[in-house]
């Protein structure tokens, strides 16, 4: 499969030193820029000090990344050199350094954006492995919300990733250890990007979730309306059912019904969420910086037995369960109005 993304060779070396260079930076440049931030904020009159946020919020996602590509390189090293780095040890380390990478990433987003989160409607019994997460994706940091949900001493959550991700170092070196799954969203072969998806599959177990985001990218009314110019010529009857949803872009089926396929008994969970809209692009989520945002999750499990065998009935189920989930998006937002 080819990429438009550079080989190994050459994106971690850029990658790498980018981090440490800014990193090194952090403690030399960032007081000054904490201290214009300020100034900045206080002449905006911004009580929410989004200026001052923002600081904060480069400095310590940059010091986390720096920790976590140190760790990479101990737990590599003890491996030794990477000889072990399949061994049930060693992957154990990797689960755990990267679910502390996560958590921390999400901690440090809580806090300064910041966020509120509701869990209320979100039900633990719902979240046992051997399941094929399907989730809403809205922005950038909702990403790592099914790696937080999802993830246990016990249990991995290996991801479908856009390829553009390979330019973050510690997703990029660790999900070579750890079988995620790097996609493009309109790959040259098609059948051996969903046979790598097949293959992810096969690693769902009794401790294991598999997560895609069917969606393929942000909502907007722009991609919806290039969507559903897709869809009504490729797919028209679906086209209507795209047509109706408020607040979701079509699910794209390919990749879920791969997963489908590779892990013939997994469960399927619908992760839907609110409160993400404002916070969808890195220029958006730096606008609303200060503006306290109350996030509410929710998830669905349908057992495996209940869910169509063949490919057609799949995709008809798929929409449904997509619809199902605009529906409940549109019900919860106009609770808060």
């Amino acid at each position: 499969m080819t990429s438009d993304v550079p080989s190994p060779w050459i994106r971690r070396p850029i990658a790498v030193t980018v981090v440490l260079v800014a990193s090194v930076l952090v403690p030399v440049v960032g007081p000054l820029a904490l201290i214009f931030a300020l100034v900045g904020d206080l002449i905006r009159r911004d009580r929410g000090l989004g200026y001052t946020r923002g600081v904060l919020v480069v400095a310590l996602l940059l010091l986390i990344e720096l920790a976590g590509l140190i760790m990479t390189f101990v737990i590599w090293a003890l491996a030794p050199f990477g000889f072990r780095i399949h061994g049930e040890r060693v992957q154990n380390q990797y689960r755990h350094l990267m679910r502390w990478w996560g958590t921390q990433l999400f901690r440090v987003l809580k806090i300064c954006l910041p966020l509120e989160f509701d869990y209320s409607q979100l039900d633990p019994a719902l979240l046992d492995g051997n399941a094929i997460v399907i989730g809403r994706h809205r922005s950038n940091c909702d990403a790592i919300l099914p790696a937080v949900i999802f993830s246990t001493d016990r249990k991995y959550v290996r991801y479908t990733l856009k390829e553009e991700l390979r330019w973050e170092p510690n997703i990029d070196i660790v999900s070579q250890f750890m079988s995620h799954r790097f996609v493009t969203r309109s790959p040259p072969d098609l059948e051996a990007e969903l046979a790598g998806i097949r293959e992810l599959g096969s690693r769902i177990d009794d401790n294991a979730v598999a997560v895609i985001f069917p969606e393929g990218t942000f909502f907007s009314e722009e991609r919806k309306a290039k969507v559903l110019l897709s869809l009504e010529r490729k797919d028209p009857s679906h086209a209507e059912a795209a047509r109706n949803m408020n607040y979701l872009l079509p699910p794209r089926p390919a990749g879920t019904l791969a997963l489908m396929e590779g892990a013939p008994t997994a469960d399927i969970i619908v992760l839907g969420h609110i409160g993400y809209e404002p916070y969808g692009t890195v220029r958006e989520t730096f606008a609303h910086l200060g503006q306290k945002q109350r996030i509410t999750i929710r998830a669905w499990r349908y057992p495996r037995a209940s869910v169509p065998v063949t490919e057609a009935a799949r995709i008809e189920w798929l929409f449904d369960r997509w619809s199902e989930l605009d529906n409940w998006i549109t019900e919860e937002h106009q609770n808060l109005q």
